[in-house]
């Protein structure tokens, strides 16, 4: 092949996807300027209800069919929840009525959009959850309809559906959801339950209660979870994980997220087994030194101190760098970690001068502010 094919066949792919970006930016205008008009549409058809509604009536059935007709078409559901975000701006309470009269219309869309694929399915729950369409409801049609998204294999629609569950403030229903994402096959991380279930509408001491009545029966992953989610509530639950943590029959992750719990908030009962871990005299796996390392930073000591420092020594750079950091937050001076500095081991000093050094741009920075600010 020559270069004067290759030439222009380089220009032929260039002008392709030139004018394939040229159709693309035509169509998502086209369905921008759709979505808009169809969104001024919805406003005043449903303005005209609200004022209706003001004035004693309710919405009428021919509102409720135009609303299952046009509803079951995804750009139009977007365009309704354009529509509502600006009447929410304008009359809150009015909305939230409304949205409550319509609710057979919701119940309708969640049979109708449970038959659509998953990206279309998904949007639904969002929608759901947007609206607060389920909020102090958490029984029906439509919460089942949540319940069976749970088990699709698309993590965006998993998850709509589970922060559509939320939204109910309903204890029961947030177990029952966790428990079908803790028997499913689908991988749905962590991170996202623990902040799923921050964010639940309803009373956070009865679901923190709940999960504790229910966390025998979950796995070793959403135990780690439901723990995570106890270190980052406002509810206090210090009796129940040192339990799990006094317990060496529990497996090392659970035994791992407890330690964690504990270097979040001080509870004098876990001192002795922060030191013992921190210590690893036993020769437990490296993440317990390294761990408690870190959770010892609101235990200020002697005998942490000690330990801490003995930890510098560590050929793991884990523990070293959360020992040096620990001794950092107990706010010791130069003098009192001479022993350190002059010891031998060039690891040890090296990352505690760091952790010193980082300290002092800090607080040079902070006076910086305040300087301005005065």
């Amino acid at each position: 092949m020559n270069v004067e094919t290759l030439i222009f066949a380089y220009l032929a792919i260039c002008t392709s996807m030139i004018v394939f970006n040229c159709i693309c930016i035509f169509a998502f205008q086209h369905n921008d300027t759709k979505i808009s008009k169809k969104s001024k549409e919805f406003e005043k058809k449903i303005t005209e209800q609200i004022q209706q509604m003001k004035q004693g009536k309710q919405p009428d059935d021919k509102h409720k069919a135009y609303l299952r007709k046009t509803l079951k078409k995804t750009g139009n559901l977007t365009a309704l929840d354009e529509t509502m975000e600006r009447l929410f701006e304008e009359d809150p309470d009015a909305v939230k009525q409304y949205l409550s009269a319509i609710y057979p219309v919701f119940v309708y869309l969640s049979m109708e959009y449970r038959k659509k694929d998953e990206i279309r399915a998904a949007y639904f729950p969002y929608v759901i959850k947007r609206f607060g369409i389920l909020q102090n409801t958490s029984f029906g049609i439509i919460v089942d309809t949540l319940m069976e998204l749970l088990h699709e294999p698309s993590l965006y629609c998993r998850e709509n559906a589970l922060q559509a569950i939320y939204s109910t403030g309903d204890c029961d229903c947030v177990i029952r959801a966790l428990k079908i994402i803790d028997s499913g096959e689908n991988f749905h991380h962590a991170k996202l339950l623990t902040d799923g279930l921050l964010t639940f509408t309803g009373d956070q001491e009865k679901l923190s209660e709940a999960l504790w009545e229910e966390f025998d029966h979950f796995s070793t992953q959403m135990k780690v979870t439901i723990l995570n989610y106890f270190r980052f509530s406002t509810d206090r639950r210090c009796e129940e994980v040192m339990q799990l943590l006094s317990d060496k029959s529990q497996d090392d992750e659970i035994r791992f997220s407890c330690i964690r719990y504990f270097g979040r908030y001080y509870y004098e009962p876990a001192y002795p087994y922060l030191l013992e871990f921190a210590e690893n005299t036993q020769g437990l796996r490296w993440e317990y030194s390294a761990i408690a390392s870190s959770a010892l930073a609101i235990y200020p000591s002697d005998r942490a101190t000690e330990i801490l420092k003995r930890n510098l020594n560590s050929s793991n750079w884990y523990i070293r760098f959360n020992a040096s950091s620990s001794l950092e937050e107990f706010g010791l001076s130069y003098t009192d970690l001479i022993d350190v500095f002059d010891g031998n081991d060039r690891y040890a000093r090296e990352i505690l001068q760091y952790r010193l050094d980082q300290k002092k741009a800090k607080q040079r920075e902070e006076k910086q502010r305040e300087a301005v600010n005065v």
